[in-house]
Order: structure tokens, then sequence, then C-alpha cells
């Protein structure tokens, strides 16, 4: 979910309740702590490593998620950031063992919310790297997006009205529980029309529109399903491991290169991994990609289209027991 989402449905909550300002505040950092990840994002680039230092990752867990809440309060607090804030909201960050509740409340109304997206989250990290997930909604609910947006906007400008509160509570409910139902009934449409337990049904930016995937032991299919219409009107089968050009050691170079941490975490982040192989002058060139992401690529243009193309795709070279990652 967006960061928009994140905030406000605990700041509703904690409101409706009539919480104390310093409760509330706790509340809605709590609510958005797990996705300061990203500040993290510039270790995993520069020492590469499988402990999950990625965007829904290691904060996100029921585990980290507690002292990740804790530490952006007790930042939250500090005399110079709270000045900060309170210039642009009208909060009250205060450091106490019931806020810390609170704040861990809003962490787990984050996980909550980003379990329902697709892939999920590694709930139960550090002691399993499982990402669980309903995968009713994609990444960010684009209207869910706009509906917090507009009243996080709305909250901002006018002073506070408990009737508003309640009001917008309802209508996010609403909203949410009605977005939730319609990809639910549109996910049993999709298990239906296939009726095949070993695929995977995979939501899209469109509620009406779905991916389900099929894995057999030498190849992959994904097929994009049109709930208006009520069928698969495109499908693409893909090599699990495609020789571009043969060589020698291709299963000891598969090996090696699986051994990266960069490959580990292709691995953990992707729906499914597909590999293309070729054999240059005693080097094998692999290009690991999710057939997926790729296919989802297709609705997004410009700038974020490039960018996830990118996080679809690891290129690594193998040159005898040697592996290195492109960057």
């Amino acid at each position: 979910m967006d960061l928009f989402t994140h905030a406000l449905f605990p700041y509703l909550l904690g409101n409706y309740f009539k919480k104390r300002k310093e409760e509330i505040t706790a509340f809605v950092i709590g609510g958005i702590a797990p996705d300061f990840d990203i500040c993290l994002l510039v270790i995993q680039y520069l020492y590469p490593t499988f402990f999950l230092i990625t965007h829904r990752g290691i904060t996100h867990s029921l585990f980290f998620g507690f002292f990740t809440g804790i530490f952006i309060l007790y930042l939250a607090s500090r005399k110079g950031i709270k000045k900060r804030v309170q210039k642009y909201f009208d909060f009250e960050p205060v450091f106490s063992g019931r806020n810390i509740a609170y704040a861990y409340a809003g962490v787990l109304i984050h996980l909550f919310l980003d379990y329902s997206t697709t892939t999920g989250v590694p709930l139960f990290y550090p002691f399993e790297t499982t990402r669980y997930s309903a995968e009713l909604f994609f990444y960010t609910d684009i209207y869910l997006t706009i509906v917090s947006l507009v009243m996080v906007i709305f909250l901002f400008k006018k002073p506070f009205q408990s009737k508003t509160i309640t009001n917008f509570l309802i209508i996010f409910l609403i909203i949410f529980a009605g977005l939730g139902t319609l990809r639910f009934v549109e996910k049993n449409n999709v298990r239906e029309y296939f009726n095949d337990e070993n695929i995977q049904s995979i939501p899209s930016m469109n509620p009406f529109t779905w991916y389900a995937k099929e894995e057999d032991r030498d190849k992959i299919t994904i097929y994009e399903y049109d709930g208006l219409e009520g069928k698969s009107n495109y499908n693409m089968t893909i090599p699990r491991l495609d020789i571009l050009s043969p060589g020698e050691g291709l299963d000891k170079a598969l090996g090696a290169a699986d051994e990266l941490p960069q490959a580990k975490m292709f691995r953990w982040r992707a729906y499914v991994v597909a590999i293309n192989a070729s054999y240059v002058n005693g080097t094998w060139s692999l290009e690991y990609f999710d057939p997926v992401q790729r296919i989802e690529m297709r609705e997004i243009s410009g700038t974020f289209r490039r960018a996830g193309t990118r996080l679809s795709s690891l290129y690594i070279n193998v040159t005898g027991e040697r592996a290195v990652a492109e960057n």
C-alpha cells in the first residue's frame, strides 16, 4: 500500500476512539515506520546481502517491525526532529512505554495492509523468509491511493471535527472492503476458469485483469485473464532455462551464480525465475528474469517502466568458479 493509506488509517482510528494526541502520533508513526526501509537500500547496493535489507523486507516482519516502530518513534521524539515535524503537522511525538504499544499497533496495521497486496511480507522473519500474501491488491491500489490522498489533504487544511473523522473512516472502510471484495470475487473467477490448483493467480493494477502462473519442471506459462470478458486472451510459455549458446560447465556456473546474495535476493522477490544462458570465450552470461514482472511492466510507461525492467532482471557473469553480478 501507499504512504498516504498507511498514515491515514491509524490516524482515523485513533481519532475515532478519541485517543490523546501523543497516542495518535505514535499510532501514525508506527503505521508508516516499516517503509523507512527505503533508507536501507543503499546498504544493499553497497554491500549485497540476504538479510532482507530491501523494501518490504526486514522491517516488514512482526519481530523487526516492533524495533523499527520503537526506533522511528524515538527519533521523532528528539527535540530537533520534533520541532521540524511540528512546523507542518499538529502531532506530539512522545517516547514512552504506552506510546511504544501504540506504535507497534500501527506497525501491525501496516503489515496487514501490505499482506493484502501481491507478494506480501515476511511476517515471521528472521525465523523464516517466507512471504505471506492474500494476493488481492496490486502493490499500490490507485483507487485507494486517490481516496487516501484526498482525505489527507482535506484533514491537513481543515481543523479537526469528530463528524468528519467518523465519515472519513466509514468511507475509507467501505472503499477498502468494496475493492477487496471485488478483487476476491475476481480471484475466485480466475481459479474457476483454469480449474487447476497448481495455477497461482496474481493481481494487476486493474481489478478486472489478473495474471495466472503455471509451472512445471522445464517451462513456465503465464496467462492473462480478463474478468470483464470472463476468459484468458493472452498466454506466454517460457523455458525455465534457455541456453542461447552452448558451452561447458553450465551446472557449475549456475551453482556459483545462485550462491551470490544478489541471486538469492532476486529469487526471494520474484514470482518465478527463468534464466537465459549464453557462453562466450570461457564465460557464462546468465540473465535471471521474472516473466510475470515483465508482463506487468506492459501496463506502466515512462520512467517507472524502465525502473521496473531493471528490477525484473539480474545479470551475472561466471568465469570458472568466479561469479560476478552486474550493477
